[in-house]
């Protein structure tokens, strides 16, 4: 019910071209496909060096693909397509913006499909949903053999909450391209994590993508987690130690491998994979939060305390852009207030919400965009309320719900308020008007295990005890890690087992 509202560091967008492999007498040549959102340079070795890190981008492994965007600009300063995928493999916000607005100012050198792409980043910005899905209809109507366009047109109305009509685009994108990777992990991913779920069809899409990119670890690792999903901790494991084997330095495959090893109760196994996860990542910042919720998992929330607040102190020192240090701090800060909100201690929630703040403007000067501006806004505001609520200050949580509604006011996104109904459902809860707070709880994502929890607890104390048990099921069967969670895992296995 209380999931931090983590920042949206990387504005979504759907990619503009694949590859298909041809012969040379030098080297394997990638080739522009017919039909396509076109990408336009004077350069053949920029062609090339773009096709290699879209073919990394496409399996989702953003630091790879980075270099040979880089280099693709090098060749050809003019290459307007590859400014705005350097952009979406930047290494932190900052450099996420910066590369985002040089991509902007190219609308002189642009293409028709790149003009497009252009307006629609336009009005993402501006948090101007109508807008941009009348220029992703433009878009499609005008390159109807694209299965990115389709990809993204999938994706808007994904985020609408339209998830059958989601997966139709989906499915007649893969249809149309069945080479398409990105197409064919979305729709996975569609079915893994949003109601309705269908494990089964999620496993089926991700197995489709190993078998086109055997050798892509984040393919291996997105299989990995449909195994997870199904409770099948042990084979998620070997996926995630397969991953690490094709790409020993990337972070993510021994991430994953922490989080089985988490759920399997393997908890020195699983520092040690985020420890190693930390060591090979590009500014060796990761980790830290999950090596924390090992702590939790055993009960000891202090130790999980005091290991984020040495790891704020540690990364504070290292040798890292600004940026990188601000946004990891930043969500190191907000789980250290997840976990004061938890545990009811209003004081020290109070002390966390305070330090985020400052860091709080900063990403909202750095991002530079409307829509993120009133979202950070919004996320503020909802963090000042549930420190009120927590302290018992009902009246002055209700308040401070009411900016949160303001600063969303103007959005556009059907999901605005969902902030505002957590604090309610919090303060109703809280106050014993369960039927009340389920009903706030009814206006949050289906799909938030936190959300569960707190419904399954207002269903028990309603007496409806098959509700709160079939929640707390779901919960303990869930093996997604995530601060929120840890938190409550042992909890929901306590109801089941005390309901036995």
């Amino acid at each position: 019910m209380f999931k931090t509202m983590k920042p949206a560091v990387w504005l979504s967008a759907a990619l503009l071209c694949l590859f298909i492999a041809c012969q040379s007498n030098k080297e394997p040549q990638m080739t522009y496909p017919e039909g396509e959102i076109p990408v336009s340079t004077t350069s053949d070795e920029a062609m090339q060096e773009f096709l290699k890190g879209l073919e990394l981008l496409d399996q989702g492994n953003a630091q790879s693909a980075r270099p040979y965007f880089d280099k693709a600009l090098e060749l050809d300063p003019d290459f307007v397509s590859a400014r705005w995928y350097r952009a979406n493999s930047a290494s932190s916000a900052k450099d996420f913006a910066e590369n985002r607005d040089k991509f902007l100012a190219m609308g002189a050198k642009a293409n028709e499909g790149e003009k497009l792409m252009i307006e629609m980043i336009e009005a993402n910005m501006a948090n101007d949903r109508e807008k941009r899905k009348e220029l992703i209809t433009e878009l499609v109507e005008k390159y109807p053999k694209s299965a990115r366009a389709l990809d993204m047109m999938a994706g808007y109305y994904n985020g609408n909450d339209e998830t059958a009509k989601a997966r139709e685009i989906w499915s007649k994108a893969i249809a149309i391209n069945p080479d398409h990777l990105p197409t064919i992990t979305n729709l996975g991913f569609s079915y893994l994590f949003t109601t309705p779920k269908d494990y089964t069809k999620a496993q089926k899409y991700m197995e489709m993508a190993v078998a086109k990119a055997p050798e892509s670890s984040r393919a291996q690792i997105n299989l990995g987690d449909c195994y997870r999903a199904q409770g099948n901790l042990n084979k998620a494991l070997g996926s995630y130690l397969k991953a690490a084997e094709l790409d020993p330095n990337d972070d993510v495959a021994f991430s994953k491998a922490g989080h089985a090893n988490s759920f399997l109760g393997n908890l020195e196994a699983a520092r040690k994979n985020y420890k190693d996860s930390r060591a090979v990542s590009e500014m060796g910042l990761a980790g830290y939060n999950f090596e924390a919720n090992t702590y939790i998992l055993e009960g000891d929330h202090e130790k999980a305390l005091a290991h984020l607040k040495n790891a704020i102190e540690e990364i504070d020192q290292k040798d890292v852009p600004s940026s990188n240090k601000l946004w990891t701090i930043m969500g190191l800060t907000s789980d250290c207030a997840a976990i004061a909100m938890h545990q009811g201690d209003s004081e020290a929630l109070k002390g966390y919400v305070e330090d985020m703040k400052p860091m709080s403007g900063q990403m909202i000067e750095e991002i530079n965009a409307s829509g993120f501006t009133m979202n950070q806004n919004a996320n503020m505001h909802f963090w000042e309320a549930m420190t009120s609520a927590v302290a018992g200050n009902y009246e002055a949580a209700a308040e401070t719900a009411e900016l949160i509604k303001s600063d969303m006011e103007a959005s556009d996104n059907p999901n605005k308020f969902r902030r505002y109904h957590r604090v309610h459902a919090y303060v109703n809860f809280q106050q014993g008007n369960f039927e009340k707070a389920l009903e706030h709880m009814a206006e949050l994502d289906p799909d938030d295990v936190y959300n569960k929890y707190w419904m399954a607890r207002a269903y028990k104390n309603m007496g409806d005890e098959e509700k709160a048990m079939q929640l707390a099921e779901e919960i303990v069967n869930d093996n997604f890690n995530s601060t929120q969670y840890v938190l409550i895992l042992n909890e929901a296995k306590e109801m089941l087992a005390a309901s036995s």
